[in-house]
């Protein structure tokens, strides 16, 4: 299939939801999938493609955009849908109490205490918002090596010794480099 031919098709399966609010995300969401299938499988038949971009389609409108993150596993799908469902498998009680909270439409009392204070969920949201914040400020701010480097370091906790193994050079360059992008980091978040 060309591109023009995936584009056509996944427009087509986006008006299949009626969904008008998300209908473009929806068709790009299948595009994405698409080419995400071809570099894997550059003689793909048609029809798989077909069916993975619906089913990508499927997943984004009815779990993606939900308010809470829904894992997609059938246990789960099964409790969004009916959450007095009483199939749930082995799970303890506490989780399944906890997880029929967390994806019921109606409101739960705030007194049962499932983990965190109100405090926490806060503190955990403002974190969250820093943490944004500093990404979005890192991929304006930083060379697209000194942004990797950083994510490496940082995010994915490796050594300057690892960081540099990867990169094929050595821990006094990546040491360098990682030095540099958190001095422009500093002066632009400051």
């Amino acid at each position: 299939m060309n591109e023009k031919e995936i584009v056509k098709m996944c427009d087509r399966l986006a008006y299949k939801y009626n969904n008008k609010g998300h209908r473009e995300d929806m068709k790009m969401e299948g595009i994405l999938k698409c080419y995400e299938i071809l570099g894997e499988e550059p003689n793909v038949h048609p029809a798989k493609l077909y069916r993975e971009a619906k089913r990508r389609m499927h997943d984004y409108i009815n779990l993606d955009i939900k308010p809470v993150s829904i894992p997609k596993h059938s246990r789960s799908r099964r409790l969004v849908y009916n959450p007095e469902d009483n199939n749930s498998g082995d799970m303890s009680e506490d989780g399944y109490g906890w997880l029929r909270a967390v994806l019921t439409t109606y409101d739960v009392s705030y007194d049962e205490d499932y983990g965190m204070s109100d405090k926490d969920h806060v503190v955990e949201y403002e974190r969250k918002e820093q943490a944004d914040h500093i990404r979005s400020v890192a991929s304006e701010t930083l060379s697209a090596t000194e942004l990797y480097i950083i994510q490496l370091r940082y995010y994915q906790d490796l050594t300057q010794y690892e960081v540099g193994i990867m990169l094929g050079t050595n821990k006094m360059w990546v040491s360098r480099h990682e030095k540099a992008a958190l001095k422009k980091l500093g002066k632009e978040l400051l």
